[in-house]
């Protein structure tokens, strides 16, 4: 009976633990519908004269522009549908006026050859996970293509990459219709005899077409807890179409948390032409319950390959900006930060290469303690960020999630070899570290000795930061000492140097996911 007490006791205190600590990512669900689309001819003629109105530089009236932008819909169903018709050919084009061909033109839409579905914007039915929607209405189909992944293109999930796509079909020669694709994100117009028209597109279907499928990559709860499972998957992943001359923002979540937790702030964000058109966007997905500087160093090396592969590929500006959210903000802190002798002697009483250890172990610990600020990063926005660690994770119940928490096979042998060959060289600190099995929710305690001596190190002064706080309460003359977002108290998401703080009241911890928090990820983004 005392055995089935004590099993009911760590049942309960960790659900109250995960009831407790803000879920961050939302499921996402949609629905692709192709059953309305019946096998229905181009009215080409008709679209024809819009066309012309359009070449002139005149706007058709609401009407008229939706029935040539269904035409181009249309064209591109009968595209898909050839596609999957054995013996039809792919670009004949079933007409009012009878069959012509087809001609598709890539205009700045990147990676045609690896791009393997096309589907019409309007096909897709938000289900789940979106609270506003991004859209432009104007000339062309809102589409959104598949891009394959690649050896060439490694940096994408192994399910491919949903963006943007926009279909505009030339009719200057109605015999020979020219379907010409455009990357809204750069360059949301096109130029007509003087006039400017937007180009239709519809943001939001696509990162929800998107990030349905990349939800099953990292699963909060699970990645937190099973690391092995999900190490192979770690890494940065693109959010958006390759532009090499576009800056880089990376996004990283927190813990108990996943890289879904950004699409509401991708869906709101793309809603801004300037930083639609100025940013590639990533996200860092990594399992969240492994210890912080063997994540830090997984950022690292991720953001070194990124980087690489960018410059491979001509890239021309690696200015790049971090945004952390929770304890992803002390990842996104320790890429431009410096590691060095003084770190190690905290830790050990003789040089590395002094240590009894093999040359695996001595690397993994060197890349830990030994490394250098990533110069690209210019500029880090910090979100509901632990600086000095959270009471929560000082809770009863924490201590019983912290050994269910499963550590990196890697570390875990890599600190039964430090004991076993050279505990004499260990300090009091390495010793409690190397003895002591170490999760990021141990490291996230304030009273942790490796909460101190890791997070505790000051702002890089060449690196702009800026912090986003959320406060539960709504009372401004509240002393901000007195407040806190639900998990992090200010006294730890508040730090010096920083170039602005920004309150987000009634706001809880996922303050990363309110309109008010992301206008402020907005504002900064928009800066020079």
């Amino acid at each position: 009976m005392a055995r089935i007490a004590q099993i009911l006791l760590k049942l309960n205190l960790f659900g109250i633990l995960l009831f407790c600590v803000t879920s961050c990512s939302v499921p996402v669900k949609v629905r692709e519908n192709w059953k309305t689309t019946g096998p229905s001819e181009v009215p080409l003629n008709r679209a024809a004269s819009v066309w012309n109105e359009i070449s002139s530089g005149t706007m058709p009236d609401e009407e008229r522009l939706e029935l040539y932008n269904d035409a181009v819909r249309q064209s591109v169903v009968q595209v898909a549908r050839n596609q999957v018709s054995p013996g039809r050919s792919l670009s004949l084009l079933q007409t009012t006026d009878g069959g012509v061909n087809l001609t598709v033109e890539s205009i700045n839409v990147p990676g045609m050859k690896l791009i393997e579905e096309v589907v019409p914007a309007d096909f897709i039915r938000v289900k789940r996970g979106f609270e506003s929607k991004t859209e432009i209405k104007g000339v062309g189909a809102a589409l959104m293509v598949r891009k394959a992944w690649s050896e060439s293109d490694p940096m994408i999930p192994k399910s491919g990459i949903w963006y943007p796509v926009t279909g505009v079909l030339n009719l200057d020669v109605p015999a020979a219709p020219v379907l010409k694709l455009y990357d809204p994100t750069d360059g949301s117009t096109i130029l007509k005899s003087g006039t400017e028209f937007p180009l239709s597109v519809d943001y939001t279907a696509t990162f929800a077409r998107d990030f349905q499928e990349r939800q099953f990559q990292f699963s909060t709860i699970p990645a937190m807890f099973r690391f092995e499972k999900f190490a192979d998957r770690m890494g940065l992943y693109r959010v958006s179409a390759l532009n090499e001359e576009k800056e880089v923002c990376i996004l990283v979540h927190g813990i108990k948390s996943s890289p879904n937790t950004w699409h509401e702030a991708l869906n709101k964000t793309f809603a801004d032409e300037e930083i639609r058109e100025r940013y590639e966007f990533w996200t860092f997905g990594y399992p969240s319950g492994a210890p912080i500087p063997y994540l830090a160093t997984k950022l690292r090396d991720s953001m070194h390959e990124m980087l690489a592969f960018r410059q491979r590929r001509g890239a021309v500006n690696q200015k790049v900006t971090v945004v952390g959210h929770s304890m992803g903000g002390i990842l996104a802190k320790a890429v431009t930060q410096e590691g060095g002798d003084s770190d190690w002697d905290k830790l050990f009483k003789v040089p590395i290469d002094a240590l009894r250890v093999n040359s695996e172990d001595r690397e993994i610990l060197r890349n830990m303690v030994y490394y250098e600020p990533i110069g690209e990063v210019h500029r880090v926005i910090f979100c509901a960020v632990p600086h000095r660690g959270s009471k929560f994770a000082a809770k009863p119940g924490a201590k019983i999630v912290g050994d269910l928490i499963q550590v990196p096979k890697q570390i875990a042998q890599l600190t039964t070899d430090i004991v076993k060959q050279s505990g004499y060289a260990l300090t009091p600190l390495g010793m409690e570290i190397a003895k002591h099995r170490v999760t990021s929710l141990d490291q996230l305690r304030p009273t942790s000795q490796v909460t101190v001596e890791y997070l505790y190190k000051p702002l890089n002064p060449s690196v702009e930061f800026y912090s986003v706080i959320g406060r539960k309460d709504s009372d401004p003359a509240k002393p901000p000492e007195e407040t806190t977002d639900g998990v992090v108290a200010y006294s730890s998401s508040h730090i010096s140097g920083v170039v602005s703080e920004k309150f987000i009241f009634d706001s809880p911890h996922g303050v990363h996911q309110t309109d008010q928090g992301i206008q402020e990820i907005i504002r900064i983004l928009r800066l020079p």
